[in-house]
Parts: C-alpha cells; structure tokens; sequence
C-alpha cells in the first residue's frame, strides 16, 4: 500500500475577540510549520486557542512550533491552549514526553464547540 499523500496545511482564524480561535487543518510537517508559526507570531501577546482536531500528521518540527510559540507567549504575556488534539497529534505529543507541557482541552462527549456548528449543549 502507499503511504497517504500529503494533505495541506490550511489555517484560519479568527481575530478581533480574544481568545483568537485559530483552526489547523492538513499536515503539520517540516514543510508547513514555518507557515504556522508566520501565522502565531503577531499573536505573543494574545489568548490564543490552536483548534488542531484536523490535522492528519504532526512531525517534530510541527511540534517545535507549539512548544516555542507556548513558551514566547508566556514571555509576552499572552498563553497558548491546544484545543481538541486529534489523535495524530496526541499520539506524538505522548510520543515525544511533551504532552504535559502544553495546556490542551480535549471535545467531551455533549459539550458544544461554539464554532463547529453542532447544537450540542450550551
């Protein structure tokens, strides 16, 4: 079987309130990370919440994004939540003895994630 081809990486986010929700989905490689960490750097000093529920791949420099963007913004005043890990990236995170570094809110079953459209509970 082939290896699965790579999935872009896509960012969006939301700016103007704070926490700034930024959504990430496709991979997070040695390819894509600089992009990503383009997209947190005007963001240090800032709530930021990092949606990664549909990112496919997360390599080591994926990671090093994170945890750099994490520590930067605790410099700066700002903070860093991991929302909704897929299993890809909790698998590394584990993987590498990080996970323990980064705040993260994992989905619970009936609650609502007020950006993704479900009714859930509020």
């Amino acid at each position: 079987m082939a290896p699965a081809s790579p999935q872009p990486l896509h960012v969006d986010a939301v700016l103007g309130l704070e926490p700034v929700l930024m959504r990430v989905c496709g991979d997070l490689d040695m390819d894509s990370a600089p992009s990503l960490r383009t997209e947190l750097e005007p963001l240090l000093d800032k709530s930021v919440e990092l949606d990664l529920a549909d990112v496919t791949f997360i390599d080591s420099s994926g990671v090093n994004v994170l945890l750099s963007h994490h520590e930067r913004c605790r410099a700066a005043g700002g903070s860093l939540v991991v929302l909704h890990p897929s299993r890809a990236v909790q698998q590394i995170l584990q993987l590498l003895g990080v996970d323990g570094l980064l705040a993260q809110q994992h989905r619970t079953e009936g609650r609502h994630d007020p950006g993704d459209g479900s009714p859930g509970m509020p």
